[in-house]
């Protein structure tokens, strides 16, 4: 919708526009029902309800985060930080060999949960002190802002396991 959208702005000629518009449209039409049926599908199960609930009640995580993270990660909660973020593929892996010590980097894991995860970081720094501290400090440290806010993607995701295996909102 969002490339359609810019296609249309920058489409010189009316009748191209207007029938790019009219794509936007149909697009909208299918985004709302899409939405609603999650929202249904989410309702019908009480359990998958308070969890998404819960879970949306943490700094920068919206309704697309939650539902993510409670259709793709059903362990959340259920196992230890290390383990759970392994599974997302947030946990750093060393790249050492004998004597070499090599720089650590993310890498496997379930990826539409890490891009989920991304995008709530995103909102959480400027939703959140505590958040925009660490992401400051740790930025100003590394010198990299993209480490940064995969460590905070890291941290938000252990926050958020803890929330939910102690059946708690955010504090």
């Amino acid at each position: 919708r969002s490339k359609q959208r810019q296609q249309a702005e920058a489409a010189g000629d009316p009748v191209v526009a207007e029938d790019i518009a009219s794509v936007c449209a149909f697009l909208d039409e299918r985004i709302t029902a899409i939405e609603a049926e999650i929202k249904s599908q989410a309702s019908c199960d009480t359990n998958v309800a308070r969890t998404i609930d819960r879970l949306r009640s943490a700094p920068g995580v919206g309704p697309v985060t939650a539902s993510v993270l409670a259709a793709i990660l059903p362990e959340l909660g259920i196992t230890s930080p290390k383990r759970i973020t392994a599974l997302v593929g947030l946990a750093p892996y060393n790249d050492d060999s004998g004597p070499r010590k090599g720089q650590r980097h993310i890498k496997g894991g379930r990826a539409r949960a890490r891009h989920a995860l991304y995008m709530a970081a995103l909102g959480a720094i400027r939703a959140n002190k505590r958040f925009n501290d660490f992401y400051q400090a740790l930025a100003n440290r590394s010198g990299s802002k993209k480490l940064a806010l995969t460590a905070v993607a890291h941290k938000l995701l252990v926050v958020l396991n803890a929330m939910q295996r102690d059946q708690k909102a955010f504090a």
